[in-house]
């Protein structure tokens, strides 16, 4: 943490021993309060300094983020009961299951902003080898589309990992559970009414399939489209042939 943050951690330090008092009441609680408007002053400037948004800069200061939190909560300040401090960075990986030499999404937040990143995937984090480079929007996230590993394990989970060049931000999404290229089928067909308890798909081949997925999204029955996924062994859709849902996208 830069000396700026050591700084303002001092100032919400001083702050918590006077609200600490016993005779926290009148001036010396009046007190406190000034010193946690003469915080939030300098967290304005400090993030103005470093170029960032005050709310991502609280994100790229955790700590500070929730002594500020604790601090507003003992002094019952407006707005501060509920609060809770910022969740901070953090990645998102679809779709889930994913296929080998498959495309997967990854989607950043709470990321130093304009910072060149590499992004690694593996069993774990410590297995992870880097797949690809990026660099961060202006307000700290990323999205960015990567090609899986042909080799990735389909008996085991896969990571991903994106980190700054600098090692000082890293952030690992959920496990994702990896499909062999050979499971993986693909049924082109329109999208039907015919689903009781899963949206359904009538296959070119004449087939009625049952989609296992959240959501359609955009779609809507009616559309063609081509769906990629494995076949269900066992589901609660209970029509026709049920596929776990990879990706689907439109046809013309």
């Amino acid at each position: 943490m830069h000396a700026r943050p050591l700084a303002l951690a001092g100032l919400i330090a001083a702050a918590f021993a006077v609200a600490a008092s016993p005779a926290a009441a009148g001036t010396l609680l009046d007190r406190a309060r000034q010193a946690l408007e003469e915080t939030g002053d300098k967290i304005e400037k400090a993030a103005d300094d470093a170029g960032r948004e005050v709310r991502n800069f609280l994100v790229d200061n955790p700590d500070l983020n929730r002594d500020l939190v604790d601090l507003g909560k003992r002094l019952k300040l407006p707005g501060f009961d509920d609060a809770g401090p910022d969740a901070g960075a953090g990645l998102v990986a679809a779709p889930s299951p994913t296929a080998q030499g498959g495309s997967i999404t990854l989607g950043a937040v709470g990321l130093p902003g304009s910072t060149d990143v590499s992004i690694a995937a593996g069993p774990s984090v410590g297995a992870a080898e880097e797949i690809a480079t990026a660099t961060t929007s202006d307000r700290g996230t990323l999205q960015v589309t990567v090609t899986v590993p042909e080799d990735a394990a389909p008996d085991m989970p896969l990571v991903f990992v994106v980190e700054t060049d600098d090692k000082r931000v890293r952030v690992v999404s959920e496990a994702i559970p990896v499909v062999a290229a050979a499971d993986i089928v693909r049924i082109s067909g329109t999208l039907s009414k015919e689903g009781v308890e899963c949206p359904a798909l009538r296959g070119d081949d004449g087939m009625l399939y049952t989609l296992a997925i959240d959501s359609l999204g955009d779609f809507e029955p009616g559309d063609r489209v081509e769906v990629e996924g494995t076949p269900a062994e066992i589901s609660i859709c209970t029509q026709g042939t049920t596929l776990g849902v990879i990706s689907m996208v439109a046809l013309k």
